[in-house]
């Protein structure tokens, strides 16, 4: 069963279990009418968090940037990332940030690139409900020189002749640009195309009404019980539904008194909300779990662009907020080895490559290492990923490529070492611009072996 299909499958049991709830509670004389009441409202509210996780988790996102680099305008990262980076979950140490909260209810804004045919860039366009709308670089747009218009729901004004148009869903989007680094010295290169990359207001600029700052991290959305429910409410008067199934949800979700502007909190039903919460939650965990894994990695093929799969929305928005669809990259993660055993920062692993199988793609690969909390782990070596770019990376005679990770310095092979923590951790593959191998499933990688 494919990983959309899994699921799917889960998603389906999951309304399964609300008509069935409704049904054998209606059906049992003993149970009180409140009783009744309470279970089928707590049910649904587990829906409903699950529906709106994404959004409180976008616009947690926006206002934390809003305040450290304002709204738009480009933000560029002046060096790669870092434990230190710690505000959107996995960053990724291959490529160089460009980024920007596009706060469109101030009117439309154009972003113009120059050509960059040197190296492989993308700028991704992700609306508040986390789908990846539109894209300029390298494979969407060929890494040709123009200008892009963005402009909000509903906008009819006129584009500038020679310009592209991209409509976005929602009034708040995150546009997220990435940039390949082949090296520390490279990263001069990149700034000298940052000084040709621009982001305008289309006619006089004018500043949008402040967001609201935020209520807690992206990563803490949960923590905030039946409350979770009111800022929803607050979050879809900036971004309402942009979808038909999209809408026919938030109806259901009515009886909640979940809506646009709505606090449910302080209501009758704040008990049967926050019980919802921690069940949604429960689902969300229970989602990322169930993806397929072959060889102890759990690929994922179908994110970035989601319908009406909220199971799959909500948990990629917990564990990847941000993703990419899978023709620009392709992320795999692996939580155990190929035993089945967690990884220990106490044990040693090599993950082995035969001769002519790495990742095949067309931009990159790298392997990264984080933490449980999804960010980077410090180390005395400061590598916090390896792949194709890393400087004098050793392969056997016969072409086969081992990458020993481990806490300390395998002796004879430093140079393919991705240093571990002393504490558990996880491992991410990165595929840039993968090839048809990889986007069909034929591919699979290595398992990571532990060897001592």
């Amino acid at each position: 069963m494919t990983t959309r299909a899994a699921l799917r499958q889960r998603s389906c049991a999951w309304g399964a279990a609300l008509f069935l709830s409704v049904v054998m509670v209606a059906g049992c004389s003993g149970a009180s009418p409140s009783s009744r009441r309470v279970e089928t409202r707590e049910t649904l509210a587990a829906q409903a968090y699950v529906w709106g996780a994404p959004l409180v988790v976008s616009t947690r996102t926006y206002a934390s940037l809003a305040r450290l680099i304002g709204v738009n305008q480009l933000f560029w990262q002046s060096r790669l990332a870092d434990p230190s980076t710690r505000l959107i979950v996995a960053p990724n140490v291959d490529t160089l940030y460009s980024v920007a909260v596009l706060d469109l209810r101030a009117g439309p804004m154009s972003l113009t690139v120059p050509a960059v045919t040197d190296r492989y860039y993308t700028y991704q366009f992700l609306d508040s409900w986390t789908e990846a709308f539109a894209y300029v670089g390298t494979r969407a747009t060929g890494g040709r020189a123009g200008t892009w218009v963005i402009t909000p729901p509903g906008w009819n004004g006129a584009i500038p002749a020679g310009a592209s148009h991209i409509s976005a869903p929602t009034p708040l989007v995150f546009l997220l640009g990435r940039f390949l680094v082949h090296d520390e010295s490279d990263i001069a290169n990149v700034a000298t195309i940052r000084q040709r990359v621009r982001l305008d207001p289309l006619g006089a600029p004018t500043r949008p009404p402040p967001l609201a700052p935020a209520s807690g991290t992206p990563q803490s959305v949960a923590q905030a019980g039946a409350s979770f429910f009111d800022e929803l409410g607050d979050d879809l008067v900036l971004d309402p539904p942009t979808s038909a199934r999209d809408r026919a949800a938030l109806t259901r979700f009515a009886s909640l008194g979940v809506a646009a502007g709505r606090h449910p909190a302080g209501s009758t039903t704040r008990e049967a909300l926050a019980r919802g919460v921690v069940q949604g939650e429960a689902q969300i965990t229970a989602a990322t779990a169930a993806a397929k894994v072959v060889n102890g990695w759990s690929t994922r093929l179908d994110v970035g662009r989601y319908g009406s799969d909220f199971i799959l929305r909500a948990a990629v928005a917990r564990t990847a907020w941000g993703a990419n669809i899978a023709a620009e990259a392709v992320y795999p993660v692996s939580r155990n080895d190929a035993g089945s055993r967690p990884y220990s920062g106490s044990s040693r692993y090599v993950m082995h490559f035969d001769a002519g199988a790495l990742p095949p793609v067309r931009a990159f690969w790298s392997l990264t290492l984080y933490g449980l909390d999804g960010f980077l782990v410090p180390n005395n070596a400061h590598r916090y990923a390896i792949g194709d770019r890393t400087p004098s990376l050793r392969r056997n005679a016969d072409g086969s490529l081992d990458i020993f990770i481990q806490h300390e310095p395998p002796p004879g092979h430093e140079s393919n070492w991705l240093p571990s923590p002393a504490a558990p951790f996880t491992l991410m593959t990165r595929m840039y611009l993968p090839e048809p191998a990889v986007l069909d499933g034929q591919y699979r990688l290595p398992g990571v072996q532990r060897v001592g």
